[in-house]
């Protein structure tokens, strides 16, 4: 077998800053593969194991709610993806297993996820539920139970995101926590050991940030880490004509690990562009270079450590230009993370995996 040329590639140095003599965190990726060829999700896993000591199982495209209910078999395309994580997984590597009740609006209760692989509106009735409506609370228990004896994880977040979308004061979020609760202390019980916990998002598109903090703040009650999405490179709100991670606000990543300085921090989801994101719907036009990237990737890890974090997630491995060309139509938000890549979009590698590479060389401390 010919290895591609990244596999040689990372062997060469760069002359940046000296690194720590040890690290606090594992280093990893989700497998969010770069084109839908079998070949791209293969190389993509073989990517993210050589790259990391940490690897995400991320599933957030819905739940079958009606299989996990009656306790029947997912649908094929849904249980090939799971078995897909379960082959490709190395056990050398920490796991980090998320799925999410919610819809990717993190508001809403998620869509069914259907015998196609996507997600569809919700069928009656499961469109008149909300989040604590007992069926949904029952069904996602079975779920979130199933995908941890298939994959058994090391860390499992039972909420993506979860403070993003939800509402002070609103009736989404009451439910919310009903569900939380419930979910948080069946798994506890049933998984002991397994530290359980969901991810937040350090900034939001429909509230101010001190509302964000107090939906987070009752939220991390349900929440064994303050395990943080965070992609800053896109300040919501904020004139932003550049990428420059010196313009990053200064209490980025503090402000959230305060919200609960007694618990592990860790971030769950990170990325940056290394080109121009332009959304005319959002009024985004940001500049963005690999160079900049590169300095986000140190800036990003310098910071992780100074926070004793647990794991750092880096989202997307390779740009995944030629997914979305397969693409009849795809909403313009997923430009947000197209240019993310550790690699470009034909595969070249960029300086930001230089420096990862030199991170993941230092020894983790225990």
């Amino acid at each position: 077998m010919t290895l591609p040329a990244w596999f040689t590639s990372c062997k060469r140095h760069t002359t940046q800053n000296p690194l720590p003599a040890e690290r606090s965190f594992y280093m990893g990726f989700t497998p969010f593969p770069y084109d839908i060829s079998q070949y791209a999700v293969n190389e993509t896993y073989a990517g993210i194991l050589h790259d990391g000591d940490f690897v995400v199982a991320h599933f957030d495209t819905g739940v079958p709610w009606d299989e996990a209910l009656h306790d029947l078999p997912f649908p094929t395309n849904v249980q090939a993806d799971i078995d897909r994580v379960r082959r490709h997984v190395s056990y050398d590597h920490k796991v980090l297993l998320t799925c999410t009740p919610n819809h990717t609006d993190r508001e809403t209760l998620a869509h069914y996820w259907n015998a196609n692989g996507t997600q569809q509106p919700l069928p009656a009735p499961w469109n008149t539920y909300d989040f604590d409506h007992p069926d949904v609370i029952a069904a996602y228990i079975k779920y979130c139970k199933r995908l941890i004896d298939a994959i058994h994880p090391d860390y499992f977040a039972f909420g993506i995101e979860v403070n993003g979308g939800l509402r002070l004061h609103s009736a989404h979020l009451d439910h919310f926590l009903v569900l939380a609760d419930t979910v948080y202390r069946r798994i506890k019980h049933d998984y002991p050991g397994l530290p359980v916990m969901m991810t937040f998002q350090d900034q939001s598109y429909n509230k101010t940030k001190q509302e964000l903090f107090e939906v987070t703040r009752r939220l991390m009650e349900y929440s064994d880490y303050m395990a943080v999405s965070t992609y800053p490179f896109w300040l919501y709100g904020h004139p932003q004509a550049d990428s420059d991670p010196e313009n990053i606000p200064a209490g980025w990543l503090t402000e959230m690990r305060d919200l609960a300085p007694s618990k592990p921090f860790a971030i769950s989801e990170t990325g940056y562009i290394a080109q121009d994101l332009v959304m005319p719907s959002y009024g985004v036009n940001i500049h963005g270079t690999m160079q900049w990237q590169n300095a986000y990737v140190d800036k990003l890890l310098w910071k992780a450590d100074d926070l004793h974090a647990r794991f750092v997630n880096w989202f997307v491995w390779r740009d995944y230009d030629l997914l979305l060309s397969r693409l009849n139509h795809y909403p313009e938000w997923f430009l947000v993370w197209r240019d993310n890549g550790m690699f470009d979009e034909i595969g070249a590698e960029r300086p930001s995996h230089l420096r990862w590479r030199q991170w993941l060389n230092v020894p983790r401390s225990h």
